[in-house]
């Protein structure tokens, strides 16, 4: 387990040489990145990211299994997995009609509900 951790430790310390070099912070500022790090062992911080990060693993698990597929494929994929994450409710659905739409993340992305994923010209015959 030592090799292991000293392994680790190298390959971090490695990349944060990286990360800190001139044209690296230059790439950040031309950019507007900003590092912000979550607190070690605070609670419910990057719950959220996390949880996110585990429904996309899940929809590709099940979508993609074992198989192996090129940039394209992964990239519709992937696409696809936006779409079913952006679509899902954040508010009360009710069963009647009359109620509002329910919020989504695509009304805070887009500005309106995604009806499908692809184009209409695609859908029709």
């Amino acid at each position: 387990m030592p090799v292991l951790f000293n392994v680790l430790n190298w390959s971090f310390s490695k990349c944060g040489r990286c990360w800190n070099h001139a044209d690296a912070k230059n790439f950040y500022s031309t950019h507007s990145i900003k590092w912000s790090y979550i607190v070690e062992k605070a609670a419910r911080w990057g719950g959220f990211y996390e949880r996110m990060v585990r429904s996309v693993k899940v929809v590709l698990r099940k979508t993609i299994g074992k198989s192996s597929l090129t940039t394209e494929q992964l990239l519709t994929v992937l696409t696809e997995t936006e779409g079913m994450i952006n679509f899902r409710p954040i508010t009360y659905v009710g069963s009647e009609t009359e109620e509002p739409i329910p919020l989504t993340p695509a009304h805070f992305i887009i500005g309106q509900r995604i009806t499908s994923l692809l184009p209409v010209r695609l859908l029709s015959p």
